[in-house]
């Protein structure tokens, strides 16, 4: 009896070590390893730009919300890799007859161990655009064994990191819900430096999403952005208007719907310019591989 007490005893040791080393770990990634608020731009040399649609003087420019690829299927569960890939294949395909210069993505994965896929380099990869930005929302796991999210900048034309800002209502670094940043890199577009932008602002306090709104206006100010992604704000509402009203955006800042769930059809997702570029084209595409739908705008730049 006294040798099967010391067994428990060491097992329960054991496992108590076990436990504070995962906790220190996880800590350690969380502090110390993510990326949180530098952005990582990658140029993938064996990538041959897709000719563009955009004329001289002109730039088309997406913006879609790809869901994380559906690859999570709630609790422990996720989808199988091969699935994953054809999914984000069948998304980038639609972009990729657009042949755009730009494209903006929210709520990409770049580490998923349990279904291991970049799903942002796939796409790149597979709309033919070399140039790629992305930035951290949340980092969650310890070393080698991660789940990492956000947004992300795909572009024909060589990008600069600049930032990836916490947003409003920003939580600890364990939390994965709603928990936003930011990510913001700069190319040269018509011989100029033009920011760019790419949100996924908060989905449930609408108070917060405006407060991230007039931070996004402070974070610009007067530099010329493109500014795209998932704003989580309907036409007429306070973040919308707030753009709108700046007086510093071109655009749609109204239009079909772009999100879809059941009954729910919504549009959420919106692409903003600089405003001295001219709006000549402005669609929606009907696609249903994500909840969302690629928004799809062109610019005559001034």
């Amino acid at each position: 009896m006294t040798r099967v007490r010391r067994w428990v005893k060491r097992l329960a040791l054991g496992a108590g070590v076990g436990l504070l080393l995962l906790v220190g770990l996880f800590a350690l990634n969380g502090l110390a390893l993510a990326d949180r608020q530098t952005p990582r731009v990658r140029h993938l040399a064996d990538v041959e730009a897709v000719p563009a649609a955009s004329a001289p003087g002109e730039v088309t420019v997406v913006a879609y919300n790809i869901a994380k690829g559906f690859a999570h299927r709630g609790g422990l569960r996720f989808d199988s890799r091969s699935a994953v890939e054809e999914r984000i294949r069948k998304m980038a395909a639609v972009v990729k007859a657009e042949r755009p210069d730009l494209v903006f993505l929210s709520e990409a994965m770049t580490e998923l161990t349990p279904c291991p896929v970049d799903q942002v380099e796939l796409f790149a990869r597979a709309c033919g655009l070399p140039h790629v930005a992305t930035g951290e929302n949340y980092n969650l796991g310890v070393p080698g064994v991660r789940v990492v999210g956000g947004n992300a900048i795909l572009s024909r034309h060589p990008l600069t990191p600049v930032a990836n800002i916490d947003l409003a209502g920003r939580q600890a670094f364990w939390v994965s819900k709603n928990n936003r940043r930011a990510l913001f890199a700069s190319a040269q577009i018509g011989g100029k430096p033009v920011l760019l932008g790419a949100l996924h602002n908060d989905s449930f306090d609408m108070r917060n999403n405006a407060a991230q709104a007039r931070q996004l206006l402070d974070f610009i100010c007067d530099r010329p952005c493109v500014l795209a992604g998932d704003f989580n704000n309907r036409p007429g509402e306070e973040s919308i208007r707030l753009f709108r009203d700046s007086g510093r955006f071109a655009g749609a800042f109204d239009g079909p719907p772009t999100f879809f769930e059941g009954k729910r059809t919504e549009r959420l997702d919106y692409i903003f310019a600089p405003a001295g570029w001219e709006l000549i084209d402005h669609r929606v595409i009907a696609d249903d591989t994500s909840d969302h739908r690629p928004v799809v705008c062109r610019f005559r730049v001034r």
